[in-house]
């Protein structure tokens, strides 16, 4: 994965120069590493990369910087979708019919289901250079600062992602990714649009199977998530992800151990991890439907 991350920000253009264009196509099996690449920042999220902590954060950040979004950002993100599983707050795929027409929802839902998401993850880099008086109300915004079920999130952001230390952190690791980006820039030239193009479909790729195992599902459960069928070696290029229910009742079970808490619990499968996505592609549903699935 790192190889991959390496090649499609520096070496690529080098080679596509002297070799000619049509040595581009090896960007797609590059990009399609993106998704065991999340994978692997998931398991530091959760502690469960490697055994010894310091090394897991380690490794966790450097993915990160290849990942093009700062580790802390990264983590706080995912670990709210934990705490707020059960909220149609972190549904995106929901709208509420009283308050907004479907028309309005479908004109966010799809350029976040389609690359947004990825592109909000990389631009929170850049906005932590931000004075802290600007930051403070971004950060409580994205957190659901207007959500009453979405309970003191925004003021954990707040505490978690402003303390001076963490802020450091993530304004070093912003200012490295805007370097590599920079080199990157450089390095591709007139081939920028092959850059511009290889970011696109990381963001495509990150964006679109964010929220896959659970479009459509039921609220009030915090443990919601579809477990999906997946080859063998599929399952284990993208470290289980594919069980995402099983991840969400056992948070704390590293990736390789997912199968057999599936099986215990006589798991069975919700559809095929290949074919599942497209459905996102129904658009928005009215919370109504949210109701009528539980």
């Amino acid at each position: 994965v790192i190889a991959a991350g390496l090649f499609l920000l520096l070496a690529l253009p080098l080679l596509v120069r002297a070799q000619g264009l049509a040595w581009a196509w090896l960007a797609l099996p590059a990009v399609l590493a993106t998704v065991p690449h999340w994978a692997l920042i998931h398991e530091a999220i959760h502690g469960h990369l490697l055994p010894e902590r310091r090394a897991n954060e380690r490794l966790g950040r450097l993915l990160a910087l290849l990942f093009l979004a700062p580790f802390d950002t990264l983590r706080f993100g995912h670990l709210s979708h934990h705490a707020l599983n059960a909220k149609a707050t972190e549904r995106p795929e929901f709208y509420d019919p009283a308050r907004c027409s479907r028309l309005r929802a479908a004109l966010l839902y799809y350029p976040r289901l389609l690359g947004g998401l990825y592109l909000v993850e990389i631009a929170s880099g850049p906005a932590s250079f931000l004075p802290r008086r600007l930051l403070r109300p971004i950060v409580r915004r994205t957190f659901y600062a207007e959500s009453e079920e979405a309970g003191a999130m925004a003021d954990r952001a707040e505490r978690v992602l402003l303390a001076p230390a963490t802020l450091r952190r993530i304004r070093l690791e912003a200012a490295a990714i805007l370097l590599l980006l920079a080199l990157s820039f450089h390095l591709y030239g007139a081939l920028w649009p092959l850059l511009l193009a290889v970011l696109a479909g990381r963001a495509f790729l990150v964006s679109f199977l964010d929220n896959m195992p659970h479009y459509a599902g039921p609220l009030d459960d915090p443990g919601q998530g579809f477990d999906l069928r997946a080859p063998r070696w599929l399952q284990r290029c993208i470290l289980a992800s594919n069980l995402h229910g099983t991840h969400h009742r056992h948070p704390n079970l590293p990736w390789p151990a997912l199968e057999a808490a599936f099986r215990a619990e006589g798991g069975r499968f919700d559809g095929h991890y290949l074919l599942r996505p497209w459905r996102q592609l129904r658009g928005p549903l009215p919370l109504s439907q949210a109701e009528r699935s539980r």
